[in-house]
């Protein structure tokens, strides 16, 4: 199947779903998952350790797909003093989409086109929008109220629609509680060229993520996700009941209570916890939110 944007023709996939980076949590076996259905994979450079890690991590998805890929760089030298390693490293294999977070993509746009690769960038806010437009990213990834992790406070039904209105010229990606066929077809009628995908292939097998958070995913709902700074020192949103095995009395304008390793344990979510019910392999879910986008494109009134 094919469902035809303008970020599937500029990445050259076959679906226009993107499978959100996630700290910890993506890996070569989420991503190869993703872009083998038709979507584009991609994992945090984050996730390894040293540079060395990042490349095997690259060679063995190299070998076990030859779709499109795509890694997440946070351009901050405080949150990641080796941001311009791991971006060597993303040159070296051409990696086709680099998505750019916490910072001005200016500083490697021109390297990552010479040699084919496509820059997005996270915005919540039209401001940093403009800033990235102007700095020469290829598309705006809307990241929304709702999002599970570093979350915006503007919801997609304003936000993506805004954007498209300012910005006419750039592809805009959807985030923010999507996890099936339906709410990709709403994020689309908005105006949107592709959705992002997180929450729900964290419920995968294919996700490094412990089994208990698996099933925590599947048990909460949406009034159980906190929006707070106090836990990463940027706004994001967090599964309240990972947050209450470590700290009963927390309050999302105070922060933790633990030491320094415990937070590790508080689990980020977004919204999307609403639609997950179950644990299933990241490509059939992939391919039915392409099969249920179709059908409810024909049961519209």
């Amino acid at each position: 199947m094919q469902i035809e944007t303008a970020v599937t023709r500029m990445l050259g996939i076959d679906l226009p779903i993107i499978g959100a980076p996630m700290f910890l949590v993506s890996y070569p076996d989420l991503v190869c998952a993703v872009s083998n259905a038709g979507g584009i994979g991609t994992m945090p450079a984050l996730n390894y350790r040293t540079t060395d890690e990042l490349r095997k991590g690259l060679s063995e998805i190299r070998a076990r797909t030859s779709k499109p890929i795509g890694i997440n760089l946070i351009l901050h030298k405080e949150h990641n003093p080796k941001w311009a390693e791991q971006f060597q490293v993303c040159l070296e294999f051409k990696v086709e989409l680099l998505i750019t977070s916490l910072g001005s993509p200016r500083s490697i746009v021109k390297e990552a086109k010479s040699v084919g690769s496509k820059v997005f960038c996270d915005v919540t806010t039209l401001k940093h929008a403009n800033i990235v437009a102007k700095s020469g990213a290829d598309a705006l990834i809307a990241v929304a109220q709702g999002a599970g992790g570093h979350a915006g406070a503007i919801s997609p039904f304003a936000l993506i629609p805004y954007l498209k209105q300012e910005l006419p010229d750039l592809p805009v990606v959807a985030s923010g509680a999507i996890s099936n066929g339906r709410q990709m077809a709403a994020a689309l009628a908005l105006g949107a060229d592709a959705v992002y995908v997180g929450t729900r292939l964290i419920a995968t097998p294919e996700a490094n993520a412990y089994d208990e958070y698996k099933q925590m995913l599947i048990d909460s709902a949406p009034e159980e996700i906190i929006y707070s700074p106090k836990i990463s020192g940027i706004p994001a949103n967090w599964l309240k009941r990972s947050i209450d095995k470590l700290d009963p009395d927390f309050k999302p304008d105070t922060g933790l209570n633990v030491d320094a390793k415990s937070w590790k344990e508080v689990w980020s979510a977004g919204h999307g916890v609403a639609q997950i019910s179950d644990i299933r392999p990241a490509g059939d879910i992939i391919t039915s939110m392409a099969d249920d986008y179709q059908q409810v494109k024909k049961g519209l009134p």
